[in-house]
């Protein structure tokens, strides 16, 4: 297969390109114009990771019903001291013509403010519609469809809803400045979900430019040192512009199917980025390793025949070394693409995995990560040979960076080079002397990063997530401090039937529940019976958590439902969970299928998912220090919402254990190859390491400087993914990579590669030889 599809290459290496360059234009224009429509970031949706079916979303779909498809827009004004009656007064003849042009609008009865109400500021209800401290108030208009017109199956109503909501949006706007004349200090703040959403869609947007101008130069840095020059360094950047586009078009696709999520965009990114360099920088380290040994083996062999004239011998050695690139990019083929192609079915069981969840949020990423997955693949084994076809032998001339003095020295000892004796062999052979040392070592340095998983505290964040610097942040801040009492409640009760039954469940057993601090109030709405809830906490807490348990505990006289912050975390919790059944034995049994394919060993698979598993935990435990804990928020620059969000940890174990067995392929498989060469364990992993040790540290720090690319932005959930990835990069490919698995492998000896006879017939039979 791999030497087909390298002779395919190797005879239209044009053609490949300008398949990959029509490929990734279309991908983008598609995604960024929307095809005359909607473009990706236009699309994107935000939500708490609801999970269609569950308790938590039933109730919210009967909630939407009884309050119908009306949108509520607020204006928050401030700097006008109300505390003045002559200034009140102004104000308020000031906001009559602003009054009547709404009421106009929308009806009357729907436009709220405390100069609206019978008796103005003395009525009582005004109170909750004025700042405590007297130096503001609220404006809400109501906007509702037209009548008998369903927003949601109706595209013509939805766009003129769309438009007079807009329209109500900047009526609002131009207040503050219209109130200027009465009282200078006036400013406001409009708000409303579609405004919320905005700003988070708009934050995505440019944290993920940011993102990627500070990445693609960094990780070009670091290519350059690694291979010595520009040419090389840009062939495994031509796959991560193509995955940029990639995901990109596959999200902008997938939204037509499902709502997807603003910060899914910047994590299937992330997943592309990281995926499509590694892999062309192992297909590409790997075709200069082949092109220089063919060009040893050339040079050794460049005795003239007899009777050959010198200018014959020329052409013939013109035409030998014009086909090495082509025999370079074959044995390339055959080798490293198929690493590659076993690192990227790891990968793609975790995520497919992720795409078959309940949750939507998850399975947009698992879907989105596998179409980014299988465009990195392809073209690391497409794309990039082409490219290092039109670059030829050049791959081999000395790099400039040698006549620099300082980085000279420093391209000398990171680059890429093929021989058996270095650094990291003399790590290997330091290692086989100490080898309980260093698994003790390892292992418990491992389990003290373990340690902060034990108070793990899983969210589901909404508005929490947005950006401190912005406007509607400020704005949630300014009703919490000014406004209490029009902040939404922390969960909201729906019984079925509007009798003194429900009324007296909910009086007597639900407000009667250890961590419900008081009910709000009780009303009707059709066949239902809704109460407002205050729990103890926060919306998101454990202690919530435990009340929303409770309440659906109780021997309710009908079905009710709860929404809110916590019934959805508790619902997505129990949606995770109860994939794991499937999901482990999958990922686990797939991965030990693909590694006894590869090695023939029986412990190699075991120990490979018992080290990964424990390197992993280890990663997610040094993040949730950092995050849940606290820690670096200076550095960081983070506020802590008591936890980590639940879907950046699930996303962070699938795509970080595909992450782990990445490498663990990279090294297992020149191990092997110098196994089935030598059949000395001990030399093997010396050289292997040697051979591997280099791709690994490099891929390492480019993955690294990927996922770090993206922790400067100011979206919390977006922090939270590349810190994470990050650190399940850094430890995997330090300790574990370099100490702890030639440590194994060093007490297991001749043991790693054993298997009992018939399972070894399976081997012979089956293999996926490296």
């Amino acid at each position: 297969m791999f030497d087909a599809l390298a002779t395919k290459v190797i005879r239209r290496p044009r053609l490949t390109l300008v398949i990959w360059a029509a490929l990734a234009a279309l991908l983008l224009l598609t995604s960024l114009s929307g095809l005359g429509g909607q473009s990706i970031f236009d699309r994107l949706k935000t939500s708490q990771g609801s999970i269609p079916g569950s308790s938590s979303d039933e109730g919210q779909q009967v909630l939407n019903t009884l309050t119908g498809q009306s949108v509520e827009i607020t204006l928050l004004v401030t700097g006008v001291n109300l505390a003045d009656s002559a200034t009140a007064t102004k104000v308020d003849n000031a906001l009559a013509p602003v009054h009547k042009e709404l009421i106009a609008r929308v009806g009357d009865g729907a436009v709220v403010d405390p100069f609206v109400l019978p008796g103005k500021l003395a009525n009582p209800a005004a109170t909750k519609l004025m700042a405590r401290n007297k130096q503001g108030f609220l404006l809400s208009v109501t906007i509702s469809p037209e009548p008998g017109k369903d927003i949601t199956k109706n595209a013509d109503a939805k766009a003129s809803f769309d438009t007079s909501r807009k329209d109500v949006e900047r009526r609002l706007a131009r207040v503050p400045q219209e109130l200027r004349a009465v009282s200078p200090n006036a400013a406001g703040t409009v708000s409303d979900q579609a405004i919320i959403n905005q700003e988070l869609v708009d934050q995505v947007s440019r944290d993920m430019r940011a993102g990627e101008l500070l990445v693609l130069p960094l990780t070009l840095l670091i290519m350059v040192l690694v291979f010595g020059g520009f040419m090389l360094a840009g062939m495994p950047l031509a796959g991560a512009l193509v995955s940029i586009c990639a995901a990109l078009g596959s999200l902008w696709g997938l939204s037509y199917l499902v709502d997807i999520e603003s910060s899914v965009l910047n994590i299937v990114t992330v997943i592309g980025l990281g995926l499509s360099i590694d892999y062309g920088l192992l297909f590409t380290s790997r075709y200069r390793e082949e092109l220089g040994r063919l060009a040893e083996k050339l040079a050794n062999d460049e005795t003239p025949a007899a009777g050959v004239s010198i200018q014959a011998a020329f052409q013939q050695r013109r035409a030998r070394n014009a086909s090495l690139p082509a025999q370079a990019v074959r044995l390339t083929m055959v080798s490293a693409g198929r690493t590659i192609l076993f690192s990227a079915v790891t990968v793609a069981i975790g995520l497919l995995g992720l795409a078959l969840m309940p949750p939507t949020l998850l399975s947009s990423i698992g879907v989105g990560g596998l179409f980014v997955t299988l465009i990195a693949v392809a073209a690391a084994l497409t794309l990039v040979p082409a490219l290092l076809l039109y670059l030829g032998t050049r791959a081999l001339l000395p790099s400039w960076l040698q006549r620099v003095p300082v980085l000279g020295k420093l391209q000398a000892r990171i680059a890429d080079v093929s021989s058996t004796e270095g650094i990291f062999s003399r790590l290997a052979r330091w290692v086989h002397r100490y080898p309980w040392y260093v698994l003790v070592a390892c292992v418990a340095a491992l389990g003290a990063m373990c340690v902060p998983l034990g108070n793990l505290h899983l969210l589901n964040s909404g508005t929490e997530l947005l950006p401190r610097n912005g406007s509607q942040y400020a704005y949630l801040q300014t009703l919490k401090q000014q406004y209490p009492d029009s902040l939404s409640n922390d969960a909201t009760l729906i019984m079925y039937g509007n009798s003194a039954k429900q009324a007296n469940f909910i009086k007597s057993e639900v407000s009667q529940v250890a961590d419900v601090q008081r009910v709000q109030g009780v009303t009707t709405a059709g066949d239902y019976t809704v109460a407002y809830l205050e729990l103890k906490g926060s919306p998101g807490s454990r202690s919530a958590e435990r009340a929303v348990v409770d309440i659906r505990a109780l021997n309710a006289p009908s079905q009710l439902w709860i929404t809110g912050q916590a019934a959805t975390q508790v619902d997505f919790g129990s949606s995770v969970i109860s994939s794991l059944p499937w999901l482990v034995p999958l990922v686990l049994g797939a991965i030990f299928i693909l590694l006894f394919l590869m090695t023939g060993s029986l412990l190699v698979p075991i120990k490979a998912v018992l080290i990964n598993s424990l390197s992993l935990a280890a990663s997610l435990g040094l993040a949730t220090w950092i995050f849940q804990g606290g820690h670096g928020v200076t550095l960081l620059g983070f506020t802590p919402i008591g936890g980590m969000e639940s879907y950046v940890m699930v996303v962070a174990i699938v795509f970080g254990f595909g992450l782990a067995m990445d490498y663990e392929v990279f090294l297992l498989g020149r191990i092997k190859e110098f196994w089935d060469a030598s059949g000395d364990n001990d030399l093997a992993v010396e050289r292997g390491l040697q051979r591997s040790g280099r791709i690994i540290t490099s891929a390492a720090a480019i993955m690294t400087a990927v996922f770090l690319g993206f922790v400067g932005g100011q979206m919390l959930v977006i922090k939270e993914i590349g810190l994470t990835l990050a650190l399940i990069v850094l430890v995997d490919a330090t300790i574990v990579r370099m100490a702890l698995v030639p440590a194994t492998m060093t007490l297991l000896g001749r043991w790693n590669w054993w298997s009992p006879a018939p399972i070894r017939a399976i081997y012979e039979r089956y293999s996926l030889q490296h």
